[in-house]
């Protein structure tokens, strides 16, 4: 997803200025707040601000946001995090207006859900395709079975008219 490429290509850009940028508010204005509510959600961890300035002192920091476990995010959490994403103002633009970090982040955070919502149809199709390789794997071993068990009827049978065209020479 492209989306997602730019997101953490973005959040990937982030250096100590920008996240000192966000750790430094006390009082962080509203959207900015609400963005790293929703980043300490998908990361599981208190969403209060003291926890999220805590989280921001990690010098991995935006490493975990890079190896975020994209692929096993439960139905609890996209149902938690939509009620930062459904807010007017969740929008990355809007946001890095505040904090050019926190919309970095805002994007990252959009891009999951929206990749996270794909695989709850992507899966299914997925396992239904494995499914259906092994299946044709199966198939394709009993195939390659009975085409030697051919060649073995075949061989036989030229072996055998050979020794009928000799006994019929010699008899001849």
């Amino acid at each position: 997803m492209p989306s997602l490429q730019a997101a953490q290509d973005a959040v990937n850009s982030l250096d100590k200025k920008y996240i000192a940028e966000i750790k430094a508010f006390n009082n962080p204005p509203k959207d900015v707040a609400t963005v790293m509510g929703a980043v300490m959600t998908f990361m599981r961890k208190p969403t209060d601000w003291k926890s999220v300035k805590v989280e921001l002192t990690d010098p991995k920091f935006v490493d975990k946001i890079m190896d975020f476990d994209k692929e096993n995010i439960s139905p609890n959490t996209l149902k938690a995090i939509e009620k930062y994403t459904k807010e007017e103002t969740f929008q990355p633009a809007y946001v890095a207006g505040k904090s050019f970090a926190a919309g970095c982040l805002c994007s990252w955070v959009c891009a999951i859900e929206d990749y996270a919502k794909c695989l709850k149809i992507v899966n299914p199709k997925r396992e239904q395709m494995q499914k259906a390789q092994a299946v044709v794997a199966k198939l394709q071993e009993n195939l390659q079975a009975l085409l030697d068990e051919y060649e073995k009827v075949v061989q036989r049978l030229e072996d055998r008219v050979v020794g009928f065209v000799d006994l019929v020479d010699v008899g001849g």
